[in-house]
């Protein structure tokens, strides 16, 4: 086996991939990646764990002896990203096993792996269910994935639902049980499909967030044997399915309110940051914020017995209904939604359901998007 191909070209195909591959040493042909050369294909390069498995190609290659090879992922891609921009030649030395990469004057080597069996990813029988331009998957998944659960004895609430409805309705949903994401889109395809619904891991929301882009070109969405391929030209993931049935999020989702609060969207993420700068005492485990509503300003209070106070206001807010309303909430769930809606708009509406029903915050000039927030219970 034995190519040429520029550095970048090789260390960006390189960075989309090892990832997928492990990082523990129990079976090590798992923490490998195998690259494969042909002059139809060009070059290949694979990765899994068995949990995902990422395969990526590229043609910008000269292919001058076909074949393939094993070599550890992480220290691939560590050893090539380092390199000096420019051309690079890669051969394999089969009988020493040793990989030898040429770059200038300079080389190095890797040893391979040897007499090994690496598992075929099962993408022959997989089955296309539908597609979804990249720019809307990337969008979905970035204002809903955050809110999922790092750890949870349900493992539904560790990852992120794609919630196929009726009349061409997509719901993307994630929940640790005290914050809710909800994300809607119309599907443009023009025939029918029977409900269907599906659970990705936290883990494969961020490889698929590396290859998404801001383009109108579509990305494949499959399946086949317990797995999900999401697959476009030259790149192709596949990720195990999260098992067990997500809770009616639309339960979840407050239908009225006794107050409705506009309220200046810049204001209250600085107010935010600033609060989150107290520190957490013994006694209160999670950090949070109060806020005291009234009819033409709102307080922010955060405390720190061991640290301080802070107080601010904001003033010029506007609220329909209910005008008076304390509530607390977790200052670091609230700073994440006040992060998305700041960059989407100049003010946030807030729907309150009294001082311990959850809120409703969304965008005003949007209705395809919102963040349902359970309030803390706090005696301060």
């Amino acid at each position: 086996m034995k190519f040429i191909i520029e550095k970048k070209e090789l260390s960006s195909l390189s960075s989309l991939v090892y990832r997928a591959a492990s990082s523990k040493n129990t079976i090590p042909i798992l923490s490998g990646m195998l690259i494969q050369v042909n002059p139809t294909q060009g070059l290949t390069l694979t990765a899994t764990d068995m949990d995902i498995g990422i395969v990526a190609s590229t043609q910008e290659v000269e292919v001058l002896t076909d074949g393939q090879v094993l070599v550890n992922a992480h220290y691939f891609n560590d050893f090539i990203k380092l390199l000096p921009d420019g051309i690079i030649t890669i051969e394999l030395n089969q009988e020493a096993s040793k990989l030898s990469i040429n770059y200038g004057r300079s080389s190095g080597f890797i040893n391979i792996y040897r007499d090994f069996e690496y598992p075929n990813l099962p993408l022959e029988k997989m089955e296309k269910r539908m597609e979804l331009p990249q720019s809307i998957l990337r969008e979905a998944l970035r204002k809903t994935s955050f809110a999922a659960a790092f750890n949870h004895f349900r493992p539904v609430f560790t990852g992120v639902l794609f919630d196929f409805l009726a009349d061409h309705q997509l719901r993307i949903v994630a929940s640790d049980t005290h914050r809710l994401a909800y994300y809607a889109y119309e599907l443009k395809e023009e025939q029918d499909r029977e409900p269907f619904n599906f659970i990705i891991p936290i883990r494969t929301v961020n490889e698929l967030m590396r290859v998404l882009n801001e383009e109108e070109e579509n990305i494949n969405i499959s399946f086949g044997e317990n797995n999900v391929i999401f697959h476009k030209e030259n790149f192709t993931l596949l990720s195990r399915l999260i098992e067990g049935s997500y809770p009616n999020y639309r339960q979840v989702i407050p239908l009225n309110s006794s107050s409705q609060v506009l309220i200046n969207s810049n204001a209250i993420l600085n107010a935010l940051e600033r609060a989150k700068t107290m520190p957490t005492d013994d006694k209160l485990k999670i950090q949070n914020v109060q806020f005291k509503f009234k009819e033409n300003e709102v307080l922010i209070n955060a405390f720190s017995e061991i640290m301080g106070e802070l107080e601010e206001f904001i003033e010029e807010i506007q609220i329909d209904g209910e005008k008076e309303v304390n509530i607390a909430f977790n200052t670091n769930y609230f700073l994440d939604i006040a992060k998305i809606m700041q960059a989407e708009c100049q003010n946030m509406q807030i729907d309150l359901s009294g001082s311990i029903g959850p809120a409703i915050i969304k965008n005003p000039e949007k209705d395809n998007y919102l963040y349902v927030l359970v309030p803390l219970r706090s005696s301060n």
